[in-house]
């Protein structure tokens, strides 16, 4: 999946299927309740592994903010099976007024199982509406935008 030029304005230049696009992994057990029935991991595991790999990268680049999910795209690529540990690539593809969009990977070893696109919206914490990205914040995530 490539961060797609038609959606949000995006680069088409970076290759969210690629280890090397990412430079902050984080790392994630597949659990045996991830998988299904025909025994690889199911859709809706990638949609929480992606979340977990998210949360731990904003947690790393930018204070605290109150995020919701709008729009959540994923591609899967390949079949991922119980046991292993896997790593999520995050990279910040776009900053809007108040929206941040996120490129994910989600790899066994060299294997992308899954690329996603994911679009956050900052909320005001107490009356639960979108509010803009605070100047600080703006800055720390706009040096980190890749593609």
């Amino acid at each position: 999946m490539r961060a797609a030029a038609g959606v949000g304005g995006l680069s088409a230049s970076l290759d969210l299927t690629k280890r090397e696009s990412f430079s902050y992994f984080h790392r994630e057990q597949i659990r045996f309740s991830d998988t299904d029935m025909l025994g690889h991991v199911n859709n809706v595991a990638y949609a929480a592994m992606v979340e977990s790999g998210r949360i731990a990268y904003l947690r790393s680049v930018v204070s605290r903010l109150y995020t919701v999910m709008a729009r959540i795209e994923i591609d899967y690529r390949a079949e991922l099976h119980y046991p292993a540990e896997i790593d999520v690539g995050c990279v910040i593809l776009r900053v809007g007024r108040s929206s941040i969009v996120l490129g994910n990977g989600v790899f066994d070893g060299n294997v992308c199982g899954a690329a996603a696109v994911t679009t956050l919206v900052l909320i005001d914490k107490e009356t639960r509406r979108s509010t803009p990205i605070p100047d600080e914040a703006r800055a720390q995530l706009e040096a980190l935008v890749q593609g």
